[in-house]
């Protein structure tokens, strides 16, 4: 099986259709169309405001970097992998870049 990854280029924005709240201090999420709820933790949470609008993987990463003390090397995979898992959940939709 091919494991995907978001590439640092692909733009990338919150699925349509979804509802969230803060419960506790914590983002919840609600897919009324896979009938699953989703809780966010704080770095999640902030990756979920940063694209509120369409953003870059690498801008998100950006963000990330200026915000906590996090290297490149580590952020930008752990990232990529968390856009994916999204992605995979239905709960962003993702722009990738053409290939040349």
């Amino acid at each position: 099986m091919a494991t995907h990854t978001i590439p640092p280029d692909a733009a990338v924005a919150r699925a349509p259709g979804l509802m969230s709240s803060d419960l506790d201090g914590e983002t919840v999420l609600m897919s009324v169309e896979r009938l699953k709820y989703y809780g966010l933790e704080a770095t999640a949470e902030r990756i979920w405001k940063l694209i509120e609008h369409p953003r870059r993987a690498s801008e998100i990463c950006a963000a990330l970097l200026a915000e906590y003390e996090v290297d490149r090397a580590r952020c930008e995979p752990q990232v990529q992998a968390f856009l994916e898992e999204l992605r995979r959940e239905g709960l962003v939709q993702v722009d990738f870049p053409e290939l040349a």
